[in-house]
């Protein structure tokens, strides 16, 4: 059986090493990411995230929607109560699909490989969902979070369960404890892919 096309784009941005090997990627996924995620592959991560938000995060602050990608998640958020959701995407053309929602107050680019361009302790509440795992954004790059989020702000964020295999996020995540960056309050596996079989590991961080 020929390989469907959200899977073949996910192998590919698991085997892409460089950002601008991603950029190029979700460039030409846009047009189809959800419809190829959500009905190819079962994608459900931006739906645990977004309930988990409900439960962790204040839904009275503003909302940093970190990788908000075409704004599936930016959507079931405000679905959940959320009035106020900004966005962050490394992908141009990922960005229009989100803007187009109307979900989202502001929307810009970021390049999660490297500090945030956000100004440090601004940052109320927080969701980063599907772009951690065994692709370009990897254990290495969790402590960016922790700057911009004020005293006590919280953050909820998955992992995805092949990079956690692969990958030394647990030693990230101990690290950004031992640091006194951040302390977990959430942590649990669920379904995240689970036409492909693989799921996730989500926590929800609060800042020191």
């Amino acid at each position: 059986m020929a390989e469907n096309k959200g899977a073949a784009n996910k192998n590919q941005a698991y085997a892409i090493s460089d950002i601008a090997g991603t950029r190029r990627l979700y460039a030409g996924w846009a047009d189809t990411y959800d419809a190829d995620t959500t009905e190819g592959m079962g994608y459900v991560a931006h739906e645990v995230v977004a309930d988990l938000a409900a439960e962790f995060l204040d839904k009275g602050v503003p909302v940093l929607d970190l990788a908000c990608g075409t704004g599936m998640l930016g959507t079931e958020l405000r679905q959940r109560g959320f009035s106020t959701i900004d966005g962050l995407d490394l992908s141009p053309e990922m960005l229009a699909k989100a803007e187009a929602l109307g979900v989202y107050r502001k929307l810009g680019e970021l390049d999660m490989t490297q500090a945030y361009d956000i100004e440090d302790a601004s940052v109320a509440a927080l969701t980063c969902c599907g772009i951690f795992g065994p692709s370009v954004i990897g254990p290495e790059h969790l402590v960016h979070l922790a700057p911009p989020m004020k005293s006590g702000a919280r953050a909820v964020i998955s992992i995805n369960g092949k990079g956690y295999e692969e990958r030394p996020f647990e030693d990230a995540l101990e690290a950004l404890f031992d640091d006194g960056l951040f302390r977990e309050i959430y942590r649990g596996f669920n379904d995240y892919l689970p036409k492909e079989d693989i799921d996730a590991l989500y926590v929800v961080l609060e800042r020191f």
